[in-house]
């Protein structure tokens, strides 16, 4: 926990430029409402080089056999901007292009 009680610090093996963490991105869940039959793209970027099992392998699997979504697996761990710039900048690049 940082001072403010707000947000958690980095860890030790972070890049020395991370900032702290808010824990409410953590706790509040994400709910969309209203017609998204807007969204044209749904895209998901799976880390998949974790040490153990991640969290996120679940939602990967069910979104993998959703033809609505495109999905991608990239070696590395939660932190892809480090552990696979070029494939996530070019994934990134991609999805801005189609709008």
């Amino acid at each position: 926990m940082d001072e403010t009680g707000c947000a958690s610090r980095p860890l030790p093996f972070f890049d020395a430029r991370a900032t702290a963490h808010p824990i409410a991105s953590v706790l509040q869940p994400l709910r969309l409402a209203g017609d998204l039959a807007h969204i044209r793209r749904r895209d998901y970027v799976y880390a998949a080089g974790w040490a153990d099992q991640s969290p996120f392998t679940p939602t990967y699997r069910r979104l993998s056999e959703d033809p609505r979504w495109t999905t991608h697996a990239l070696a590395g761990g939660h932190n892809l901007m480090r552990d696979a710039p070029d494939e996530l900048a070019r994934i990134l690049s991609d999805v801005a292009a189609s709008r």
